[in-house]
């Protein structure tokens, strides 16, 4: 009892910490880089409104949050693929084990209208953003695990690409046999994209806390609070009727709303995920994943 007790005033000591650094450097710097990292990996959390920082059951911690990599039991794939708001494609993939995992992302603006200064067309350019991601989680008590990744992220620009690392640290409390779960995370802590003329920009930082609840087996219900650009709530719920699963939830603040909803089929090791995302300016998001458990 004891111990679950000083687990749990730990958490809630290093989500406080997280939560009041994030404040701290939102008043200090609101502005950064490398949004691509922020769109997802997995039409599952999406299709709850994003929310994925204490579910950890599935590859997708590893960005999510990779302290979940401590409770990861056998082999897990996750891939997502989006036509991200109709104005770019969008690729991730992530691979999770006991203990380790790793991921990529990829976003890819090709043939965009190249224009002279009377808007004639006189050629086309692409841009491409490319994140790569490699984490270790481990539970150091009974119920608390801890955990962190690398992360190299480059973009490719026709007048000025750049690159950079930077990393995500992470904690996960779970409750009794793990229907409970509380978490917290901080992403790009550290580092900046440096560009071919010379100047970098630092990455942008998010520090978010979670907590998800399976109050019976075919019902689980997720909620984040992500600090970025000002405060984001993310909510959301799935229920499994057998092989089916439908999901449905919604994100708010941080200037903009948005809701999904989303379904999901297993066949056997496999599973078929999709989630619709509106928003409140730009175009709605359809998103597909393929996953995998072995």
């Amino acid at each position: 009892m004891r111990t679950k007790t000083h687990a749990m005033s730990l958490v809630l000591a290093l989500i406080l910490c997280l939560a009041s650094s994030a404040i701290s450097f939102a008043e200090e710097d609101p502005v950064g880089t490398a949004a691509m990292m922020g769109i997802g990996m997995g039409a599952r959390a999406l299709g709850m409104g994003g929310a994925g920082i204490a579910i950890a059951d599935d590859a997708s911690t590893i960005y999510y949050n990779p302290a979940g990599l401590g409770l990861i039991q056998g082999r897990a794939v996750t891939s997502l693929y989006t036509n991200h708001h109709g104005a770019a494609g969008y690729l991730a993939a992530g691979y999770a084990q006991k203990n380790m995992g790793a991921g990529i992302l990829r976003l890819d603006a090709s043939g965009i209208d190249k224009t002279d200064e009377f808007a004639d067309v006189i050629g086309v350019f692409g841009a491409t953003e490319l994140t790569a991601m490699a984490g270790y989680g481990r539970t150091v008590i009974p119920g608390l695990s801890v955990g962190g990744s690398v992360k190299y992220y480059s973009q490719t620009l026709p007048a000025n690409s750049g690159s950079g690392v930077t990393g995500d640290i992470g904690v996960l409390y779970e409750v009794g046999s793990g229907n409970f779960r509380v978490g917290a995370v901080a992403r790009n802590v550290v580092g900046a994209v440096k560009y071919d003329e010379g100047a970098s920009d630092s990455f942008d930082r998010s520090y978010g806390i979670g907590a998800a609840f399976r109050p019976t087996e075919p019902l689980l219900i997720a909620a984040d609070v992500v600090i970025e650009d000002g405060v984001e709530a993310r909510a959301g719920a799935e229920y499994s009727f057998g092989s089916i699963t439908v999901r449905a939830g919604g994100s708010f603040g941080a200037g903009s709303s948005s809701l999904s909803a989303g379904a999901g089929f297993a066949a056997s090791v496999f599973t078929v995920d999709y989630a619709y995302q509106t928003h409140s300016v730009l175009p709605d998001s359809h998103r597909f994943s393929l996953n995998l458990k072995f």
